[in-house]
């Protein structure tokens, strides 16, 4: 699977949020290395919204929510 397209410019990716450091490698496999489609800063970006700060890869339904709420505005 090919790496997400973002990561040069990915806070997360790039070690710029604070906080769960010690998973941030892994998560970074998972999702900037593996499928970018099930990343929450993906999912955000890519419905071409504003990607919070503190929004982390792993919360898809967090993101899905910005989505909808995007929507129903």
């Amino acid at each position: 699977m090919p790496q997400c397209e973002k990561l040069e410019k990915c806070p997360f990716f790039q070690d710029k949020m604070k906080g769960m450091e010690s998973v941030a490698n892994l998560m970074k496999d998972q999702f900037c290395l593996g499928d970018k489609s099930k990343c929450a800063r993906y999912l955000v970006s890519s419905a071409g919204l504003p990607v919070p700060a503190d929004l982390f890869p792993a919360e898809y339904e967090r993101a899905v929510e910005l989505c909808e709420n995007r929507i129903r505005k």
